[in-house]
């Protein structure tokens, strides 16, 4: 059986202030996202994300001083990351939450 690359899908979630319903959902290669001791750790990618420097929505909140925090929702092959990750979307959006990236899905 061939190995496959693993994927993890996780949310940025903004819980305070005037973006309290701002919530971004991502995938991202699971070797990116673990911890020394081969872990995934939802702290290892908000690390990440802070450095970030290009333009998008979550730099621009965090710009403006809003904090984050990142959930960890499943580690999978890329074809279930895409599918979980429309699925959530579909659900937060459903429940009223702003989905900062939705034209990214």
């Amino acid at each position: 059986m061939a190995r496959t690359k693993q994927y993890v899908v996780y949310t940025r979630e903004f819980a305070k202030g005037n973006v309290n319903s701002k919530v971004g959902v991502f995938i991202e290669e699971a070797k990116n996202a673990m911890d020394k001791n081969g872990n995934i750790n939802g702290g290892v990618i908000k690390f990440k994300n802070l450095k970030m420097t290009r333009n998008t929505p979550t730099r621009a909140l965090l710009d403006r001083g809003y904090d984050f925090n990142v959930r960890v929702l499943a580690k999978t092959d890329l074809d279930q990351a895409k599918s979980l990750r429309t699925a959530t979307i579909d659900l937060l959006s459903s429940a009223g939450k702003t989905v900062i990236n939705h034209q990214a899905a």
